[in-house]
């Protein structure tokens, strides 16, 4: 029996392969038989499993993966035994296949003998007959020709040779049917030598580029790690930050992507018809927001979240609202936890991937983070329309902005262009995980000219803070 692998989740879903050998290995490395897509299929490590056939039955086999193998959604130890139809997925939220059993191709049939042929009387060959022609010279070399061209020339061969010998003498006929045709053929034979000498350069480079992709995520996710064990004092960390910033690899359309699909995952929070702030789903009837959004709610009364792009028919009504035990709404002096939570009468399309402690303490100034809320002019309640904004994380300190140890670091300070009906929306890291609850920005003071006079005026920074996501855990248990 052979191996068929039915892609079922990830970037090649919708397609399937076919195996007939006894080991096929599975990751993000391009040197795998099935290779996952590097900025995609992130779950998948380099070198993730292998599916292996003993005595006739087949396994599937964990090579020490980051994200872990599951089969039919049971994590795995070492190995599996494989059923047709078993569903093999490449970390819990990774791509996902289905494994199909079909029988070995048949040998073709053989091809039937020739019927002997009878013997035939000999016939004499024809008179010779001289034909008259006018010669067409040679191309010069290099010149392309057509086969009506070729086809010519090989006849004034004949032609020629006929003419001076006898048909008997083949071997001069061909030289000189070669010799015209490699004149007229040696500009296509260097064209296309230099077209298979470009598409092996290309292969080269694309393969190359996969292969320093691939490597270049695993080497960011080391350093990460590294970066998140040293205290905030180590002088090392200037140079592995460093490292990180040369080392993370562009994807042009990693934002598009994010925003498709995170986008049902966000709602505009409303009360009578008007939008207010953003909150987002962290479990399926439940979203995450601002607290200061819940106060604000309260105040309102009755309030809706209403679905991203759903067009102000998919609503859900607001049943609860929890904020973070240590906000303090009057506490005008400090950053307290600004985080809460709102349950929601029905279920979420989709739920936000959180990230985990490890990547949070992995993160950075200097990271690439993602924003996607309703800014405050832009709202509208009739035809709820998000907006997704691209920034970079500029500290990640204690609530008095200085450096601290990873459990009190929860203000994640960043430059995105938020305004006030974006507080609530989600923040996300460069793998695409929520990070952070955004939360508003900095006051500044300072002295202007109105109308002649000096004047102190308070307006907003332009960097703005979120509050780092697992802040949200003391409301979900």
């Amino acid at each position: 029996m052979n191996l068929r692998i039915v892609h079922i989740a990830g970037q090649r879903a919708g397609t399937f392969q076919l195996f007939e050998r006894d080991v096929v290995r599975l990751g993000r490395s391009p040197d795998n038989d099935v290779v996952f897509d590097a900025n995609h299929d992130r779950e998948a490590s380099g070198h993730h499993a292998e599916l292996r056939r003993e005595g006739g039955a087949w396994y599937v086999l964990d090579l020490g993966s980051r994200n872990g193998t599951y089969a039919n959604g049971q994590r795995i130890q070492q190995r599996y035994p494989l059923a047709p139809g078993t569903e093999v997925s490449f970390g819990a939220k990774g791509p996902r296949i289905r494994i199909e059993l079909v029988p070995a191709a048949a040998p073709p049939p053989m091809p039937p003998m020739p019927m002997p042929m009878p013997e035939m009387a000999p016939v004499a060959a024809p008179p010779r007959v001289q034909i008259a022609q006018a010669v067409q010279p040679a191309p010069p070399a290099g010149a392309r020709v057509g086969q009506r061209t070729i086809a010519m020339m090989i006849s004034q061969a004949v032609a020629a040779a006929s003419g001076r010998q006898k048909f008997g003498r083949t071997a001069e006929l061909n030289a000189i049917v070669e010799e015209k045709v490699t004149a007229a053929t040696a500009s296509q034979r260097r064209t296309a030598y230099a077209l298979g000498g470009l598409l092996v350069v290309a292969l080269l480079a694309l393969g190359g580029l996969i292969f320093w992709s691939t490597r270049s995520q695993d080497e960011i996710q080391h350093l990460r790690e590294e970066l998140a064990q040293m205290p905030p004092e180590d002088p090392r960390r200037k140079e592995i930050e460093g490292r990180l910033g040369n080392l993370h690899p562009s994807n042009a359309s990693f934002g598009r992507n994010l925003y498709d699909r995170s986008k049902k995952g966000i709602f505009m929070l409303a009360s009578k018809g008007e939008g207010f702030c953003t909150a987002f789903a962290v479990r399926p009837s439940m979203l995450a927001t601002s607290a200061h959004c819940i106060q604000e709610a309260k105040a309102k009364g009755s309030v809706v979240a209403l679905e991203n792009e759903g067009r102000g028919q998919a609503r859900f009504d607001v049943i609860e609202m929890r904020t973070h035990p240590g906000y303090r709404p009057t506490d005008q002096e400090s950053i307290t936890p600004d985080v809460g939570v709102v349950t929601i009468r029905g279920r979420s399309t989709v739920v936000l991937e959180i990230a985990t402690k490890q990547e949070l303490s992995a993160m950075g100034a200097g990271d690439d983070v993602y924003l996607i809320g309703f800014p405050g002019r832009l709202m509208d309640a009739t035809n709820p329309a998000a907006t997704f904004l691209a920034a970079h994380i500029g500290r990640v300190t204690g609530a008095s902005g200085r450096p601290a140890a990873y459990q009190d670091a929860w203000l994640v300070q960043h430059d995105a262009a938020t305004t006030r009906g974006s507080n609530g929306s989600p923040v996300w890291s460069g793998q695409g995980k929520v990070i952070a609850v955004n939360s508003g920005g900095y006051l500044e003071e300072g002295e202007e000219k109105i109308a002649g006079r000096k004047t102190e005026v308070v307006k907003a920074s332009p960097y703005k803070f979120g509050m780092r996501i697992d802040l949200v855990e003391a409301l979900l248990k």
